[in-house]
């Protein structure tokens, strides 16, 4: 009898993870009336992490032992049907992320990114035996509790969560109760070690700048500067893309100015970008070109797939077929230089195309 028990439940398990066709709601009250959790898989269409999970994790057998026997499994598309409403709602702002709410519909944690079957049985396994999770603090903190102490856990849940909007919410609150000597603390390091918080030219960027010696003592000069560099990074190559028109070439100059005065590996490339940003605001052609040709062979395969298209772009923009003609050939060069081969074929093929329609 106990085999065939067995038997069947390995059967039922076999093709997976069973999401059942239910509304959030339905979901809820099954969950509640069989004293079950609910696992919420939010995803969409063009997440490619999302699909791994759906197609290689979640429809193993081990997995569908693990989570039939605890949860009411659902999945919802955050760009579909109710999926827009219960992004809002539970604060998604990742995907994929997996929703772990209680039978008595208290959410209690949400999990952000794939991970391989035993990994992603791990991550639910381990939150699950947690009395400190992004949803049990939510709750304490709509019921009023805002110490400093506090304020910083939740703040870190809710940044592991990537809830965006309670992260700026919760940090606003928890910065005007700290002092300049608790915000250069290594502790509330987070303030300033993240986009959403610290983005160029806000309030907590100007703070790490003015106040960096403070912050290598408490920090490490190496953090410090490894922030600073990936955030100009940003800053540079969405100038490069035309994406960000409010960066000014005084802004740039500030940048430059800085980033000298980093210890970091990858100071040159930086610099890199830094004339071609210069070059982009001043719609120098000439000396675009000229960038082109010298700084390609420095930038890695990323940096290399970011700016062809942009630059080209440029170019085609600025009706200078000569130019483009010489943005070709400079193209064409920098293939040998690249290490992936799907970046090589990509690279060879724009370029070729690109020339066609010269």
């Amino acid at each position: 009898m106990l085999l065939c028990s067995l038997s069947i439940t390995l059967l039922r398990a076999q093709d997976g993870v069973k999401f059942e066709s239910l509304t959030f709601k339905e979901a809820l009250e099954k969950a509640k009336a069989e004293n079950r959790w609910v696992f919420l898989d939010a995803y969409t269409s063009w997440c490619g992490p999302c699909k791994v999970m759906a197609e290689q994790v979640f429809t193993q057998a081990k997995a569908g032992v693990f989570f039939n026997s605890r949860f009411v499994n659902v999945k919802y598309d955050m760009e579909k049907g109710e999926g827009p409403e219960l992004a809002k709602k539970l604060g998604i702002g990742a995907y994929p992320t997996f929703v772990l709410i209680r039978p008595d519909g208290v959410v209690h944690d949400k999990l952000v990114g794939g991970a391989d079957v035993d990994g992603i049985i791990r991550r639910v396994e381990h939150s699950m035996k947690q009395t400190e999770t992004v949803g049990t603090l939510a709750t304490r903190y709509e019921g009023g509790e805002r110490d400093k102490a506090f304020l910083l856990k939740y703040l870190k849940a809710l940044v592991e969560a990537s809830e965006i909007r309670r992260v700026k919410e919760v940090a606003g609150i928890l910065s005007e109760q700290l002092t300049k000597e608790e915000k250069v603390d290594s502790a509330c390091w987070i303030l300033f070690d993240n986009n959403d918080l610290a983005p160029f030219g806000s309030a907590n960027y100007r703070f790490l700048l003015e106040n960096r010696k403070p912050f290598y003592q408490q920090v490490g000069r190496e953090k410090v500067d490894r922030r600073l560099g990936n955030l100009y990074a940003g800053v540079l190559s969405s100038v490069v893309w035309g994406r960000d028109t409010k960066i000014t070439e005084g802004d740039i100059r500030e940048i430059e100015n800085v980033i000298r005065t980093l210890k970091i590996d990858d100071k040159e490339r930086l610099l890199a970008y830094v004339r071609m940003a210069n070059a982009y605001k001043e719609k120098n052609t000439d000396e675009l070109l000229k960038l082109c040709k010298k700084e390609f062979p420095r930038f890695s395969d990323p940096d290399v797939m970011m700016i062809v298209m942009p630059v080209s772009v440029y170019f085609r923009s600025q009706e200078d077929k000569a130019a483009l003609k010489e943005f070709i050939q400079i193209g064409k060069t920098i293939v040998p230089s690249l290490k992936m081969q799907d970046n090589i074929n990509y690279v060879t093929n724009y370029f070729d195309e690109l020339e066609k329609q010269m």
